[in-house]
């Protein structure tokens, strides 16, 4: 359950937070304020996480994604990340393609973060739909970074959730969103290099998840790179 004093503590940090990458990335400007209403809480082992999405990362996560790779399942695991974002404009198209790739590329997220004793816990997450996008060597374009690159490695009800065919079904693509949180602050952490490490939970006895993440060391944020089974 969301409390007041929580809210507007995590409200503040989050605000600073946003200010320092814009500043950093050489930004025009940033989300700094979330709704109210987009801010939900989850316990995860007698620990409470806050998740604050945008409200575009939240369609797209809680409805648009599940309906897009339904209607459009030949948009998927096509090896064009473009592909993928076409499914979900078409559900909704409101200005041209391009704009749309550019407008989810930017400021679309949801942060997570502990709190512990009415006390924030500053490692603070940071999970991009995508970071961007690149050209690939087979003409296709790949998703750089955030959720959207983790999915190439999942799918739902038999159907790819991004641009790989691998399958790997969750029960919603809200899960993977779980899933990233739980083994980010609460899995085995690996450091890779200064900049990158990966943390791992079991998912059974022969599975584990693994997260890697990358670590701003200017604004001290860390963004999802990709999650995988292994």
């Amino acid at each position: 359950m969301l409390k007041i004093g929580e809210y507007l503590i995590i409200r503040d940090f989050i605000k600073h937070k946003s200010l320092l990458l814009m500043d950093h990335e050489k930004k025009n400007h940033a989300k700094t304020g979330i709704a109210i209403n987009n801010y939900a809480t989850i316990e995860i082992a007698g620990r409470t996480y806050y998740l604050v999405p945008t409200n575009m990362f939240k369609a797209i996560i809680e409805r648009n994604l599940r309906i897009a790779s339904t209607k459009f399942p030949k948009k998927f695991g096509t090896g064009d990340a473009k592909d993928v974002i076409e499914a979900i404009y078409d559900l909704e198209p409101w200005f041209d393609l391009e704009r749309f790739i550019e407008t989810l590329r930017t400021e679309q997220f949801c942060y997570a973060i502990e709190v512990i004793n009415g006390k924030i816990n500053e490692k603070l997450l940071r999970i991009d739909l995508y970071r961007d996008i690149k050209a690939n060597k087979n003409g296709g374009f790949d998703f750089i970074g955030g959720i959207f690159h983790c999915y190439k490695h999942f799918s739902f009800e038999g159907k790819p959730l991004s641009t790989s065919k691998e399958i790997n079904d969750i029960e919603h693509p809200k899960e993977l969103l779980f899933k990233i949180i739980k083994t980010f602050f609460l899995g085995n952490i690996t450091i890779v290099d200064e900049l990158t490490s990966y943390s791992e939970i079991e998912i059974n006895e022969k599975e584990k998840l693994r997260l890697v993440f990358y670590y701003e060391k200017n604004t001290e944020v860390f963004f999802v790179k990709t999650a995988h089974r292994i």
